[in-house]
């Protein structure tokens, strides 16, 4: 009876990447800290792609969502300089100054021309302290898939602000009732979408442009001598300031907001997204990917690193990394000027992704001979859910390994034993994530995680 019901599914793929590339690099001159280095260079590239899903996927006739078709292809020339240039060295108050640059022209078939800068500057003042700065510009062009991609379907848990469902906007706001209306809602208030989920139509865009970015980075790094020279094998202290914007990003616009905004503000674009029966019910919100306007980041990363010289008892080891995210908010269009929402400290849900101010990794190590163990904690800051304002609270994670590199086989084999969440700590429920009312892009599944490696070095 079931090979009767079923059949055998058949897709197909294909992807092409053809690379040619001239390379010259070579020095040309000294200055007080060195040569002077240089680089040029060109590249073509054909890129194409293709996936065909069985007949009856593409017909809709089996389990899953049915999935279409897609196949394209584009072709880009690249040149390129760069040049290096260490000024300074092993004098008063510059142990070294060194400067760089570079300039990248891409001319794509799909969209065009580009050209990026980029520069940076690396000045140690005395030969334990490094400061750099540098300034970036990239462009990402769009995937195969992100432009040619056929259009599915997935099912969005996701409340409608146009139900008349106790505490929706619909009953609690008269100009988000009046939106509604004109969006297609029954004026009666029959209209009640039970809990559950909303159908989302995903997708490809032929008409992407491609993202462009400018990157800011200030920082530094201290690695004392007298701990090198002293109870210490290696000490070290980095902390670096960073500062990310990007312009028309690729993304899908939420439905979440889509809706909102639709119902708040009667936004022509976001309630022409969404497509409704005539009760009122959502059909479709279309999902398909956009140049959505821009995202801005800004944070502050710091590494800590110590390791013990040998003692009786071993070596031992310290290493603490630390971000603390100072902003992150996307900006997206709408039909006058744009939108923008903040993200950190929020869990957006759907796509599930967290945002937490401050994340936190520290590893203890110990080595004695040919056994090592490793103590790790893994801390995340409380975020809250930016549709319902729940919030999730902070969770730490232990994690410990025990391993051992026989000597006398060499050092090459290691045996090594770890558990992972090992005090099974559950991730926090989230009820507007997508899939197991917790986020998988930020928490561990969840449960203790066991392994047995066994490698060899050659």
């Amino acid at each position: 009876m079931l090979g009767f019901i079923g059949f055998d599914e058949r897709a197909s793929s294909n992807q092409v990447l053809n690379d040619y590339t001239a390379n010259l690099s070579g020095q040309l001159f000294d200055l007080p800290g060195g040569p002077v280095g240089i680089a040029i260079g060109y590249e073509h590239r054909y890129q194409s792609g293709s996936f065909t899903p069985d007949p009856l996927i593409q017909a809709g006739l089996g389990a899953d969502i049915p999935a279409q078709a897609a196949r394209g292809s584009f072709n880009v020339d690249e040149v390129y300089g760069e040049i290096r240039l260490p000024i300074l060295k092993d004098v008063p108050f510059f142990s070294s100054l060194e400067l760089n640059g570079a300039v990248r022209h891409s001319n794509y078939s799909t969209f065009g021309g580009n050209t990026t800068l980029t520069g940076s500057g690396l000045w140690k003042p005395v030969a334990d302290l490094l400061l750099r700065g540098s300034y970036a510009e990239s462009v990402r062009a769009p995937s195969i898939g992100e432009l040619f991609g056929a259009q599915s379907r997935f099912d969005q848990s996701l409340p409608d602000p146009c139900s008349n469902v106790a505490g929706s906007l619909f009953r609690t706001s008269a100009t988000a009732r009046a939106n509604c209306i004109t969006d297609g809602v029954p004026a009666s208030g029959s209209y009640a979408e039970p809990a559950g989920q909303l159908p989302v139509l995903t997708g490809g865009n032929a008409a992407l442009q491609p993202e462009k970015a400018r990157t800011l980075l200030f920082g530094g790094a201290y690695s004392p001598a007298w701990a090198r020279n002293g109870f210490a094998s290696a000490l070290s202290l980095e902390v670096n300031y960073y500062d990310v914007r990007v312009r028309d990003a690729i993304a899908a616009i939420s439905a979440n907001v889509l809706l909102g905004r639709c119902a708040l503000t009667g936004d022509p674009l976001s309630c022409g997204a969404t497509t409704r029966t005539a009760n009122g019910f959502v059909s479709s919100i279309s999902g398909l990917l956009l140049n959505t306007g821009g995202i801005q980041t800004r944070g502050i990363d710091a590494t800590f690193t110590l390791r013990t010289r040998e003692t009786g008892a071993g070596v031992f080891g310290l290493s603490v990394i630390g971000n603390y995210l100072l902003s992150y908010q996307e900006t997206v269009p709408a039909t006058n000027g744009t939108t923008t929402t903040r993200y950190q400290g929020t869990e957006r849900g759907s796509p599930d992704q967290a945002y937490p101010r401050f994340k936190g990794l520290a590893t203890i190590d110990w080595a004695v001979g040919p056994v090592t163990a490793s103590v790790t904690g893994r801390f995340i800051d409380d975020v809250r859910e930016i549709q319902n304002t729940t919030v999730l609270k902070e969770r730490l994670y232990g994690d410990v390994q025990l391993g051992i590199r026989p000597a006398w086989m060499d050092s090459r084999f290691a045996l090594t034993l770890g558990v992972n969440n090992v005090f099974d700590q559950d991730p926090p429920a989230c009820f507007s994530c997508s899939l197991n009312n917790y986020d998988p892009t930020t928490y561990d599944v969840p449960g203790r995680f066991g392994y047995l490696r066994l490698s060899y070095g050659l």
